[in-house]
């Protein structure tokens, strides 16, 4: 059995190219057993570094759809101006678009608005005081002809608010 070993050991030297009678088995079946270490090692590190590619790949296909929907949803919000200038072909494209989304009837108030709107109640409930106060001496008047009522209309009976406007007295500041 020790000369059939000695045998394929030198068969093997030859297939591997190394003088078996230089070289010892020890010696050889322990730089074979660190190829196979070392080969194993850089197997798992080209895969890691094939995953972390195809991690980095994902990554960047989510971030460039994400900014393709983002550019789509802010076209479909976007609604077309009729009075712009240019082009203006495939505006009821746009309008039929948008009323189906639902964009057109999404309102957006900025803090400009909601000052304005503030602004437009406190304008409200001045014009409300003056005017209660116009019919409380109104009241305590003695009774204006028909003509004089007419023209000064009883603010209660305005249909609008610039009727309102209208008949509140002036007032400088």
């Amino acid at each position: 059995m020790h000369k059939g070993m000695e045998k394929q050991y030198e068969d093997m030297g030859k297939y591997f190219v190394f003088n078996p009678k230089k070289m010892s088995i020890e010696e050889f079946f322990g730089d074979l057993n660190n190829f196979r270490n070392m080969f194993q090692q850089a197997v798992k590190e080209n895969q890691k570094r094939k995953e972390s590619e195809e991690k980095i790949r994902r990554a960047k296909l989510a971030r460039e759809k994400a900014e393709k929907d983002k550019e789509e949803k802010a076209k479909r919000s976007q609604l077309l101006d009729i009075n712009a200038e240019g082009d203006e072909t495939g505006i009821m494209d746009g309008l039929l678009e948008a009323l189906q989304s639902g964009a057109a009837f999404r309102r957006k108030r900025g803090p400009r608005q909601a000052a304005n709107r503030r602004a437009g109640n406190a304008v409200t409930s001045i014009l409300a005081k003056e005017l209660m106060q116009e019919s409380t001496t109104a009241v305590s008047s003695p009774k204006k002809s028909k003509k004089e009522e007419k023209r000064e209309g009883a603010p209660a009976e305005a249909e609008s608010l610039e009727d309102l406007l209208e008949a509140a007295p002036s007032r400088s500041s």
